[in-house]
């Protein structure tokens, strides 16, 4: 074995966690071997920040149950990634809103940003009686936010008496 690919293997074994010693993911990139094809591994830190108030309407003469508070939500990412649940929240006792997202880095550093909301409502707050989902696509330079304004997740069943309204901001960090 040569000396050069004694050298890449041992930097793969290094980065193969992913982790710097800071605990930040490395940028992985290796030296192309003859009839390998390497590409750089570009990882950036984003996060999803954000307010939001859901009501939950609790008949006819009730005013309603409203709950209001943040949005909060990082991870690190470097390429395309099943969605996850990094953040939900419930409300009344049978209201949950959760929010899933999935991202892709550019050689730049910009991030294509996946998100997904969905309001459930039923007779607890455990349901799976999804009732409302909205999908959207950001793409955030490095360095840089972008604002999503008044997102509004409706229940269609009680004539929209049950929503949540989120206001969130991108942030691609690192």
């Amino acid at each position: 074995m040569s000396i050069r690919r004694k050298i890449i293997g041992m930097l793969a074994a290094a980065t193969a966690a992913g982790l710097t010693a800071a605990g930040a993911p490395a940028a992985v990139a290796a030296p192309p071997v003859a009839g390998d094809a390497v590409t750089a591994s570009v990882w950036r830190n984003i996060a999803l920040t954000g307010t939001y108030t859901i009501r939950d309407d609790e008949g006819i003469f009730a005013a309603g149950t409203y709950c209001n508070g943040n949005v909060a939500s990082e991870g690190w990412v470097n390429e395309v990634r099943t969605p996850s649940v990094w953040w939900e929240t419930t409300c009344g006792g049978e209201i949950r809103v959760e929010k899933h997202v999935s991202a892709e880095t550019d050689a730049t550093g910009g991030v294509m940003i996946h998100v997904t909301l969905q309001f459930y409502e039923g007779t607890n707050d455990t349901n799976t009686d999804l009732d409302a989902e909205y999908n959207f696509n950001r793409y955030v330079p490095a360095g840089q936010t972008s604002t999503v304004s008044e997102i509004t997740l409706r229940n269609g069943e009680n004539g929209g008496k049950d929503w949540a309204k989120l206001n969130l901001v991108l942030h691609n960090n690192r």
